[in-house]
């Protein structure tokens, strides 16, 4: 690729890094409006800051056991110190769906969910994968708060290890070390930490696919390392499963176009493997091809209507009870309609969710408030300015210092980018379906601390 393309892609990723920062400064009022202010936020972000240099200053050379070990002890304290705000309290949304499903596995029911807002049990509405990898661990473990925390941790362990491993696959071990511990205590991943949630198990999923299209490993062997995490992620988060694809379109000239396109082609018959229980599962309980869910129209419905914020909604209540199939069919006709009498407010509505997702980070905090028995808002309070400023500071970073990371990282920036753009901001488009791209972000942060000025756009593992 030209130096000329190189930069208009850097450029380009700049730009839209930096319209996510302006919005985010934009919504500080408002976000002092709602949570209120309090000294200590102050005490909070400094807490965060003084953790987050210590990893820094550890890990700027190879650690030896002891400060592993410290900082290992340093992540489980203050893991449980989140998971406290959860200790008798029932999450709502999405992870309370998670335990129900996951327990009524265990209980022989399968895979099938009542939900109060349609009025009627639906058995495709979630993906699979995390809720049978839920059950599965619940079946062991319980599925009390200690439990969770447990396996949630285990999962962004296992996202922050692939994170280390990019960044050194990239050339630069020590941004990926420090990428990988700013992961483990990133808020949004601290704030969901007791919860029953899967953004975690996305990433590793995404991050293999990284690594998958990077390493090239050649023949079926390299078929498997690219089509299982592409089927598992379609089972995890369907709308993200374009990644699969993405990342090899932008790296065609790293690897050529007939070798991606086999490449593509060997691993997305290994993802059809992955995915074909799912089918078999679905045919039987539908008399029909479900081929990932059933949620599709409930998320273009919830993310087109006249009072749409990105965010989820109550469905309308003419349609309660109506069965599964044909529920999905009439809420996105509902959408579709709206859409085509109102294309202006469309548009407007769209780029607002993407610039509203991609430039806030309240979402863990609406969470916990969101928990029962109320959760104290003194303490969403003190915890705002700790998300949001961390989130506005990522960005801000990985957009002024993007000249001296490899340009290989700003294409998975920019694939991350294409998701967004072509996938994901025309349905139910909320903070939690960009936490995807936050690893590659990270990295590219950490690499820009980690070495030397380089020649702008010059690397190119």
């Amino acid at each position: 690729m030209s130096p000329r393309v190189e930069r208009v892609v850097a450029w380009g990723v700049q730009a839209a890094l930096g319209a996510m920062l302006l919005y985010g400064l934009t919504a500080l009022p408002d976000f002092s409006a709602r949570w209120g202010m309090s000294f200590t936020s102050v005490g909070v972000i400094a807490g965060w800051i003084a953790l987050a240099a210590t990893g820094f200053h550890l890990l700027r050379h190879r650690p030896s056991v002891g400060p592993i070990l410290a900082l290992a002890a340093i992540l489980v304290v203050v893991r449980i110190a989140f998971a406290l705000f959860a200790v008798g309290r029932t999450s709502t949304g999405d992870p309370n769906s998670y335990l129900n499903l996951a327990k009524g596995l265990l209980a022989g029911r399968g895979l099938a969910l009542y939900e109060p807002f349609f009025g009627s049990v639906w058995y495709a509405l979630f993906p699979p994968l995390y809720p049978v990898m839920l059950a599965g661990w619940g079946a062991v473990a319980g599925f009390a708060t200690p439990s969770v925390l447990a396996l949630g941790t285990l999962i962004d362990g296992g996202a922050a290890w692939l994170l280390f491993v990019l960044g050194r696959r990239l050339g630069n071990t020590v941004a990926g070390r420090r990428a990988a511990w700013l992961y483990l205590i990133w808020p949004s991943i601290l704030f969901s930490a007791p919860l029953a949630q899967k953004e975690s198990l996305c990433a590793v999923l995404i991050l293999a696919l990284a690594l998958a299209w990077i390493d090239r490993r050649r023949g079926w062997r390299g078929a498997v390392a690219l089509g299982v995490p592409a089927g598992l992620l379609a089972l995890a988060q369907p709308g993200q499963a374009p990644l699969a694809a993405l990342f090899g379109v932008v790296l065609v000239r790293r690897i050529g176009l007939v070798p991606m396109m086999v490449a593509g082609l060997r691993g997305g018959l290994v993802a059809l493997l992955v995915l074909l229980p799912w089918w078999v599962r679905n045919g039987i309980v539908f008399h029909a091809f479900v081929p990932l869910t059933t949620a599709s129209g409930a998320s273009l419905w919830i993310g087109n209507n006249p009072d749409a914020t990105g965010n989820w909604e109550p469905p309308p209540v003419a349609l309660k009870g109506v069965p599964e199939l044909a529920y999905g069919k009439r809420i996105a006709a509902i959408a579709i309609a709206w859409i085509e009498a109102h294309p202006a407010a469309f548009i407007r509505l769209t780029i607002t969710k993407l610039l509203r997702a991609c430039g806030i980070a309240e979402f863990g905090v609406n969470r916990l408030v969101a928990m029962g028995p109320p959760f104290p808002r003194v303490l969403a309070a003190a915890l705002w300015p700790l998300a949001q400023g961390t989130h506005l500071a990522m960005l801000a970073l990985a957009a002024l210092r993007l000249g001296r990371i490899p340009f290989t990282l700003v294409l998975l920036i920019a694939a991350c980018g294409l998701q967004l753009l072509l996938f994901s901001m025309w349905f139910e488009f909320g903070e939690r379906h960009r936490e995807f791209a936050t690893p590659f972000l990270l990295l590219a942060l950490c690499w820009s601390f980690a070495t030397p000025p380089v020649e702008k756009l010059a690397s190119k593992p």
